[in-house]
């Protein structure tokens, strides 16, 4: 008969069953079984694929290994709801219960699996419910609420009422990385401090009881476990550091840690409180294809041109040759600059063109017709936006010599 895995309650004679259980897990022990061949966690309730209202409930599960259990993980739809060691490191089954407080109707899945000594994780069991009716009480999401301490009435007191126990919850947020963000790439046995910024989001303060420790991934000689530094109000910031010294060989490793409060109950981030925080690092060269450049920004306006000559003036003399500039920008780039111009006695034509530029010059001439001189400027952007300047007029005019410098009638 193979342990209980799918949420199906235990049959009658369960109790033998488990009798049974631990002389085999002892007999595997003492045969010098190795490996995770003997490592499982199983569900007990709920039943899998059962329905229940929406209401606080009890999770009861089975772990076993011939070597002792070192730590049970339960997750609820991907998230850790609860990671914790047994109550005994070295018995070949325990038994762990938790209390689930969901607070919406749906479906949810439950995982459950357990490590050895070796820290080797078993295969993952899982239970499937469903959770139906309203909401029929407001609270905390995410807040596991204990039951009421049950304390004897006095006979002597028929006034007293009991006072439920205060509900004290541990949970932390994580606000930053403050050193070595994911995918820090790093050399090989180089020594570093990992720095995480994290906020008290519970309602019992953080003291040196409470202690930063390593749960699973890569250890990397890191030196938890580590006392809170300082007093954490609810609600206040700390940055926690661990020292660390990168593996000898290339790869990727991630590290992951919580805090253990004073009664020897871990907790970490998340809407659940149980998510641990984590380092990741690349040691060696960077695998996978290059970094590709960004896209382009897209061309959303279009581009701005003038154009000015020179020399400069309103009028300037015949045979003089004139340098006509264009000037233009664009949010993304300018591809194309005309240059138009209408000389004296001549049709308009376009005399330049430049592309992929911001500035575009035409000099012409020498002008020997006196009469106007008009010219303007045309930018374009790749989008197919395009831009006329302002017409600029100039008067070319000739100059008549020999005239006397003065005289009267």
């Amino acid at each position: 008969m193979t342990p209980h895995r799918s949420g199906v309650p235990l049959p009658a004679n369960s109790r033998l069953w488990v009798l049974g259980a631990i002389a085999g897990l002892v007999l595997s022990a003492c045969g010098g079984s190795s490996g995770g061949g003997g490592l499982q966690a199983w569900f007990d309730a709920p039943m899998n694929d059962s329905v229940h209202p929406v209401a606080p409930m009890e999770i009861v599960l089975h772990a076993a290994d011939p070597g002792g259990v070192a730590m049970v993980e339960l997750s609820v739809n991907d998230e850790v709801l609860t990671r914790r060691p047994p109550d005994s490191a070295t018995d070949p089954l325990v038994t762990f219960r938790a209390d689930w407080d969901p607070q919406t109707p749906g479906e949810y899945v439950l995982v459950v699996r357990a490590q050895n000594h070796a820290g080797v994780w078993s295969a993952q069991s899982s239970s499937r419910v469903t959770l139906t009716g309203p909401v029929a009480r407001v609270e905390q999401p995410g807040l596991v609420t204990p039951r009421p301490s049950r304390t004897p009435r006095p006979a002597t007191d028929p006034t007293w009422t009991p006072m439920p126990a205060v509900a004290c919850t541990d949970k932390a947020k994580f606000i930053a990385d403050v050193t070595i963000p994911d995918n820090t790439n790093l050399a090989a046995g180089q020594a570093f401090t990992k720095v995480w910024r994290l906020r008290n989001d519970g309602n019992c303060p953080w003291n040196e009881d409470y202690k930063v420790v390593f749960v699973d991934g890569a250890a990397m000689g890191n030196n938890t476990p580590l006392p809170i530094a300082s007093l954490v109000q609810p609600g206040g910031t700390i940055d926690i550091a661990v020292d660390m010294v990168t593996p000898s060989t290339g790869g990727t490793y991630t590290g992951n840690y919580q805090i253990r409060n004073p009664q020897g109950v871990h907790f970490g981030v998340g809407a659940s409180g149980q998510t641990p925080f984590y380092v990741k690092i690349v040691v060696g060269a960077l695998s996978g294809p290059s970094p590709t450049a960004p896209p382009p920004a897209p061309d959303t306006q279009a581009p701005s041109v003038s154009v000015s000559h020179s020399p400069s003036g309103s009028s300037i003399p015949t045979g003089t040759s004139i340098t006509f500039t264009a000037n233009a920008s664009d949010n993304v780039g300018v591809t194309r600059i005309d240059i138009w111009l209408t000389a004296p006695g001549q049709f308009p034509g376009k005399v330049k063109t430049c592309t992929n530029a911001t500035s575009c010059n035409y000099t012409g001439g020498p002008y020997s017709s006196m009469g106007n001189l008009s010219y303007y400027a045309v930018a374009a952007d790749a989008a197919g936006h395009e831009t006329t300047s302002a017409v600029t007029t100039i008067l070319i005019y000739v100059v008549v010599s020999g005239l006397p410098s003065g005289g009267g009638a």
